[in-house]
């Protein structure tokens, strides 16, 4: 009898422990659609990876209701959250993902023997040794002066969230010597050493006693190079006739000057200063004939980025005018436009916000349609997604509108045969 009674008591939990498991299932479902912009995105929902976006989740109702919290991760990209929370049957939840990049920037740590020598990076004065330097992950050229001792000139690769560390020991100062370099045709930027000095003609001071490589480039001629050895206070002379070459090269001047410029990711030099009657440009090249991208960088200034595509023998004068960077508002977005030609009027949802090139740190986050007119051009017009604290760069290629050839109107004939019709009816009157 007692035996029967454990039955029972065992029979009755078995019973219990079932229930519950019985509760959760069911065919009631609901789904959550995720997507991305960018797309290909990991998509995880309360911390269970459920595929890369786009990506449906088939989500059961009939059970234990369960919250859902969605994660969209992408490499390069902060991590998007969105809290969904209980889902009913037969719910459609659509989840729009729209991924703000990280930012791609690394540190210089400079130091220097003796210290407190004056450091600049890509020609911009960052202040004196020992000092850190936040700069955008690629190539960066390094110059240390302190009076009493030699220039220091380097180049350093920083990586994402890295830090790259220059140590520098500047050697005293030592006897001098002078390179006079004149070429024709004259204009030719002048490298010693791989640094660039002036334009020919020029005389250029060099340490004496060591072998220096002089090298010329001037648009739409063969890159010139010669050693040239000096001694303490002599003069060392160099007339070069440049030879034409098919290569394509840049001249560059931007507004303001002393900005930072970058071909294909490789720092050229710093745009000189132009007086109102003289238009000073940073020659870059020889380039190969075809695409190149362009970059240009200025302390308090907005980066300016685009690309030419060059024909063999083609020297592309660009002149670029830096839109002055201002602070974007929290929980806004800014937006740096310019066009090709430039001077186009810019329309924010319909609303007028000035001319290109324009920046506007105003945007609110959300999707907004841009329109750009240009009287002779068709209009062009987008739709962009915001995100806050992102800045959207355009530079748009505007098209040159095609004006319908008017075709003659009969109305001056019919006019002209209607006046002769009615002086002929008048006259046969007068007549009868």
């Amino acid at each position: 009898m007692r035996i029967s009674h454990l039955v029972l008591v065992l029979l009755i939990a078995a019973a219990l422990c079932v229930i519950p498991a019985a509760a959760n299932i069911g065919g009631d479902t609901a789904t959550i659609y995720v997507t991305s912009s960018p797309s290909g995105a990991d998509v995880y929902d309360s911390g269970t990876y459920e595929g890369t976006t786009p990506c449906y989740i088939t989500v059961y109702t009939t059970g234990t209701p369960i919250s859902h919290d969605i994660t969209v991760s992408k490499n390069g990209y902060y991590d998007y959250h969105q809290y969904v929370g209980d889902v009913t049957s037969g719910e459609y939840i659509t989840v729009s993902a729209y991924l703000t990049p990280v930012v791609q920037n690394g540190y210089l740590d400079i130091s220097s023997s003796p210290s407190g020598a004056n450091a600049y990076v890509d020609g911009n004065y960052k202040g004196t040794t020992p000092l850190t330097v936040s700069v955008d992950s690629g190539s960066h050229s390094v110059r240390l002066e302190k009076p009493g001792y030699n220039t220091f000139y380097g180049t350093y690769s920083v990586s994402n969230g890295q830090t790259t560390y220059v140590s520098a020991t500047l050697g005293s100062a030592v006897s001098y010597g002078y390179i006079n370099v004149q070429s024709s045709p004259s204009g030719a930027n002048i490298y010693v050493d791989g640094n660039y000095y002036d334009t020919t003609p020029a005389v250029i001071t060099v340490t004496s006693g060591t072998s220096h490589n002089v090298k010329l480039v001037l648009s739409g001629y063969n890159v010139y190079t010669q050693t040239v050895s000096v001694g303490a206070g002599s003069t060392a002379y160099m007339n070069v006739n440049m030879v034409s070459s098919s290569d394509a090269y840049l001249r560059i001047t931007s507004t303001p000057a002393g900005a930072a410029v970058y071909v294909d990711g490789s720092y050229m030099g710093n745009t000189a200063y132009s007086s109102g009657s003289s238009v000073s440009y940073l020659n870059v090249g020889p380039l190969s004939a075809g695409t190149h991208s362009i970059m240009l960088k200025k302390d308090g200034y907005n980066t300016y980025t685009s690309s030419v595509t060059l024909s063999p023998n083609e020297v592309r004068t660009l002149s670029i005018t830096l839109v002055q960077s201002s602070p974007t508002p929290s929980g806004y977005a800014a937006l740096s436009m310019d066009s090709t030609p430039s001077g186009a009027e810019v329309y924010v949802d319909n609303v007028f916000r000035g001319y290109t090139p324009l920046y506007l740190s105003d945007i609110s986050e959300g999707r907004h349609t841009l329109l750009l007119q240009l009287s002779g051009y068709n209009d062009w017009t987008e739709y962009v997604n915001f995100a806050a604290g992102q800045t959207v760069t355009m530079d748009v290629p505007l098209t040159t509108a095609v004006v319908p050839t008017p075709s003659q109107s009969s109305f001056p004939i019919l006019a002209f045969a209607g006046v002769i019709g009615l002086a002929a009816a008048l006259v046969l009157r007068r007549t009868n």
